[in-house]
């Protein structure tokens, strides 16, 4: 019964995030051209579709923390894809998008891949499996240094980098984040004292500040591409992560895990990723991106020669 609680709840989640992710990234690329400034976000704050789409994140997040409270990361992580087809319809119909067959076979491609990725982790991960104060405090110190790193990169190389950077990086934190969650709040059900006695502090504050880089993050995205580039990485790359982690640090693989499990998760996860890469290239919105820089090119004056 709680498995399917955790279900719909899931569910109720990927709507409150489909339909705020459009309502934010059509606010900050109304606001934005391309490149998100701070002094840009800042303005942000008084605007009501933004904060509108604030509080349905917020909600969906909340909605998404209730269901791994009943369920495993496996399970709930994967339902978010559903918020992908429905962020598509919602933008193509606020930008009034004729939405292309290739943009239709790369969401086919992120939701199968995705589908297939997590039926065999459902299969080889062991749901009972107690997970290890090492364990932990590894993929803590994991996601502490993957902070540093993306962090730094996105300072240093902050002009260089694409739509596409912000959207891996963001998806990636949000998958340890989803880890690190569940694995709270088990310690805090599974405590024999007051509720906070066996939680760890160090992993909430990791997960807190992964929260906000990502949240910078997706912003950043929003500014150069489509919300439903945005939604597709996040649904793809969050639960392969969250699966990942589980598998390979957290040792939650069980009986069933095998060596053809491991390949088939392998071309799944594949599948899914190529369906987000073409979904980066071959989406209306970043076609007709493509156009009117083109276009500004070409009626950009030329540089007399030397």
């Amino acid at each position: 019964m709680s498995q399917w609680l955790a279900v719909a709840l899931a569910l109720l989640s990927a709507v409150c995030l489909a339909v705020g992710t459009q309502k934010q990234g059509s606010a900050v690329a109304d606001r934005t051209h391309e490149r998100l400034t701070p002094r840009a976000l800042m303005a942000l704050l008084g605007n009501h579709r933004w904060l509108l789409g604030l509080g349905l994140l917020g909600l969906g997040t909340a909605l998404n923390v209730a269901a791994l409270g009943l369920a495993t990361v496996t399970v709930v992580q994967p339902i978010g894809v559903v918020a992908l087809v429905i962020t598509t319809l919602l933008h193509a119909r606020h930008r009034r998008l004729r939405i292309n067959r290739r943009t239709w076979a790369a969401i086919g491609l992120c939701t199968a891949g995705g589908a297939v990725f997590v039926t065999c982790a459902v299969a080889a991960t062991d749901p009972a499996h107690g997970i290890s104060a090492w364990a932990e405090h590894t993929a803590v110190v994991m996601l502490v240094v993957l902070i540093c790193v993306l962090g730094v990169a996105a300072a240093l190389f902050r002009h260089g980098l694409g739509g596409t950077f912000y959207v891996v990086a963001a998806g990636i934190l949000y998958g340890f984040v989803a880890v690190l969650v569940r694995l709270t709040i088990t310690r805090i059900q599974g405590s024999a004292g007051t509720p906070l006695d066996d939680v760890n502090w160090l992993a909430i504050g990791a997960a807190v500040v992964a929260a906000a880089l990502g949240g910078w993050f997706v912003q950043t995205a929003f500014a150069a591409g489509p919300p439903d580039l945005v939604i597709a990485g996040l649904t793809v790359i969050d639960p392969m992560v969250g699966v990942l982690l589980g598998l390979l640090v957290l040792g939650e693989a069980g009986p069933g895990f095998s060596v053809l499990t491991g390949v088939l998760m392998a071309l799944a996860g594949g599948v899914a990723i190529v369906g987000v890469a073409v979904l980066s290239q071959c989406h209306p919105e970043v076609l007709a991106r493509r156009a009117e820089l083109a276009d500004r090119d070409r009626r950009a004056p030329s540089r007399p020669g030397p």
